[in-house]
């Protein structure tokens, strides 16, 4: 009899461990094709994505009317043709911006808000030191025939020059595009018939993004780039610009940050008030020259140090 036979009970067992074999296999493969399915629908929902936000983009880049373009290197470049600021002074523009490096062990000195009285004292100091810097000019400090010369000084003495704005005047300067470049100019323009040189640096009064140009600092920097002009802001701080800060306050602020870095650029204060940083200049000069650092002014080809956009 088969019903109860030992026969039946091994056919049983045989039976019972295929079906605990089987069943985990049987899981394994839905669970693979449940995961492939839901990995194609991942795939597609990130290509849905993906697209949107390209189009997206590419709406935004119209709205501005803005055109990608290949450059004569056949690098993707954006160029803006429907802006009407571009086309406000078309002297504006100087050669394409040249390969940039940027030096270990180097210090860029530059100085914010001159040329004034204090400018030829510190003039005398970097000559003193035989060290080069960089100097932010205000376009309203060279009305002057004293201003005028102390340009002309910084020049003559080897030094770089760049532009800081006309007015420095944040509330007008930073209300748009437009306005920016009406100051620029202006500046740039002066400078120019001045010193015979066109300037093709720049400092953003406040740094390139700050509160009064958070609204469209992007749009700012991408015309004045596309102008040919280079910007520096900076990662190293005197700290001098408000408030009381002593002389040994200023030294400490820049050297100790300094020389954590590489490479540093400096920023510094050229207004009357500024007395104690002209009183800390030398000693932080000797300083930094004994730590194996040494000293260049900025042109287009050094590699700049820029703060970082916000998303």
């Amino acid at each position: 009899m088969y019903w109860g036979s030992v026969r039946f009970f091994k056919h049983l067992f045989f039976l019972a461990l295929a079906i605990i074999l089987l069943v985990p296999v049987c899981l394994a493969f839905y669970h693979m094709s449940l995961n492939a399915r839901l990995t194609e629908e991942l795939i597609t929902l990130k290509a849905e994505i993906i697209t949107d936000r390209i189009q997206l983009q590419q709406n935004q880049t119209e709205s501005m009317g803005l055109s990608l373009l290949q450059n004569s290197e056949g690098k993707e470049s954006t160029y803006n043709f429907d802006l009407e600021y571009q086309n406000l002074y078309p002297d504006l523009c100087i050669s394409d911006i040249p390969e940039q490096s940027g030096s270990t062990d180097t210090v860029y000195l530059t100085f914010d808000d001159g040329p004034t009285t204090l400018t030829r004292k510190i003039l005398d100091v970097l000559k003193e030191k035989e060290v080069r810097a960089t100097f932010f000019i205000i376009g309203k400090n060279l009305e002057t025939e004293q201003g005028k010369q102390i340009l002309k000084n910084i020049v003559e003495e080897g030094h770089s020059v760049g532009i800081h704005t006309y007015s420095h005047v944040y509330n007008d300067i930073y209300n748009s595009v437009e306005d920016y470049l009406d100051d620029f100019y202006k500046a740039y323009d002066l400078v120019y018939s001045i010193t015979g040189t066109k300037p093709e640096i720049f400092r953003f009064p406040g740094g390139s993004i700050n509160g009064y140009n958070k609204t469209f600092y992007k749009e700012l920097i991408a015309e004045m780039t596309r102008r040919g002009f280079v910007y520096y802001d900076w990662n190293v701080s005197a700290q001098d610009a408000v408030g009381k800060i002593t002389e040994k306050e200023i030294y400490n602020n820049i050297v100790n940050a300094s020389k954590k870095k590489t490479r540093s650029i400096i920023l510094m204060h050229d207004s009357l008030e500024k007395k104690g940083t002209l009183k800390a200049l030398p000693a932080i000069i000797d300083e930094l020259s004994a730590s194996g650092y040494h000293f260049e002014s900025l042109t287009r080809n050094v590699a700049p140090v820029i703060f970082g956009y916000s998303d």
